[in-house]
């Protein structure tokens, strides 16, 4: 249950529609109740989605930062995008931290550069020239990047008690 209230769609106005309907989520509810920040929220969420990043890379990063952040609003949002950018469902449970799959060793170097950036802030040197090995430059900023925005995203969902949607949003399944 939501330790706030969502605006009803049918309630809102012009402009909050417009944002609503870019992500129609329970998400989107909760930002249009912060002082004007939906719209930018919005825009760098979707400017992440353009990353350097490969769409399996891309749905690792946050399939991990919702498993560490224990957010499963995340985590129902984005395994359909991560089933359809190639992960199975073994993988999927690696990625999260259990038992099972064969991650290959980028993906392998790419969740400890996530553990390291969620856990210690700064990833160690070993640990960021590993990764380099597998990802360039402005790959490993994209993941840096989009690590820091889901582990907002998630404190944000988790504190407010945002509840799940229905089905994840349609519009992460076309990156």
């Amino acid at each position: 249950m939501a330790r706030i209230e969502l605006p009803e769609v049918s309630a809102l106005n012009s402009a909050e529609r417009t944002q609503y309907d870019r992500f129609p989520s329970n998400l989107t509810r909760a930002l249009l109740g912060t002082s004007g920040c939906a719209r930018g929220y919005l825009e760098l969420g979707f400017a992440l989605r353009a990353t350097s990043l490969e769409p399996r890379h891309y749905e690792l990063v946050i399939l991990r930062v919702a498993a560490l952040s224990s957010s499963a609003y995340e985590r129902m949002q984005h395994l359909p995008p991560a089933r359809q950018a190639g992960w199975s469902d073994a993988d999927i449970r690696a990625i999260e931290g259990e038992a099972g799959g064969a991650l290959d060793d980028a993906a392998r170097a790419l969740l400890a550069f996530v553990d390291e950036c969620v856990r210690d802030v700064r990833v160690s040197t070993r640990t960021f020239d590993r990764s380099r090995t597998y990802f360039s430059e402005g790959a490993l900023a994209d993941a840096a990047l989009l690590t820091g925005f889901y582990m907002m995203t998630a404190r944000f969902l988790e504190t407010l008690g945002v509840p799940l949607d229905d089905a994840p949003c349609d519009v992460l399944m076309t990156r």
